[in-house]
């Protein structure tokens, strides 16, 4: 009995997080993050506010942990994007289609996308991206030198402006009226400063 009761706590706790975290992406969505209220929350999660506040310190760190997974979202596309066979380099040309159009096709990430900077400043956002995609992005370029798939060139700095790229991307993207439209320029312009990371000559096959 004693195991029992504990258990079934944790259990509607989480149940009630997810509920809460559920009826506050429905209103940031919809009303946005200035016009949606703890209380409103608490409604829609059919909560009390003491329930809101036992799991989040503020209306902030719930935005943080519904942008976090609506990226998380977006960035297990790419990743599985990259499953298939292929050299690395292509697999990140085809990463990069799957990150660009998996906001395209989301138009909940794109809506907070637009509210983030505002809500959580660039720090916080970047703290939040860094969690996976940027250690993601830093291995790639790594294992795509090693291979011969790209130059030989400063790791941290490709992987920090290719981050930034990406960032600002996504960001435009989810400006504008026409999403499809930006995503498939932003895709262009991207794949092309790709490519000019590739050796001017095939990789030499390596010997077993």
């Amino acid at each position: 009995m004693t195991v029992v009761k504990p258990r079934r706590r944790e259990m509607s706790a989480a149940l009630t997080r997810v509920a809460l975290l559920d009826a506050a992406k429905t209103l940031f969505v919809t009303k946005g993050f200035d016009e949606t209220s703890i209380e409103d929350i608490a409604q829609l999660a059919q909560a009390s506010k003491g329930a809101v506040y036992h799991h989040f310190s503020d209306k902030r760190e719930i935005f943080a942990e519904v942008f976090r997974s609506s990226q998380a979202v977006v960035i297990q596309a790419a990743i599985d994007s990259m499953s298939g066979s292929g050299q690395s380099w292509d697999l990140v040309e085809a990463a990069t289609k799957a990150f660009l159009r998996s906001y395209v096709a989301d138009e909940d990430a794109r809506a907070l996308l637009r509210q983030v900077m505002g809500v959580l400043g660039w720090d916080r956002v970047r703290a939040l991206d860094e969690e996976v995609a940027l250690p993601f992005l830093r291995s790639t370029i790594e294992e795509s030198v090693r291979t011969g798939q790209v130059r030989p060139t400063p790791i941290e700095a490709t992987a920090e402006l290719l981050f930034s790229l990406f960032c600002n991307a996504v960001l435009f993207v989810a400006g504008v009226p026409d999403a499809a439209r930006a995503s498939s320029d932003v895709e262009a312009v991207i794949l092309f400063i790709l490519a000019g990371l590739k050796p001017t000559q095939p990789p030499t096959p390596r010997r077993p």
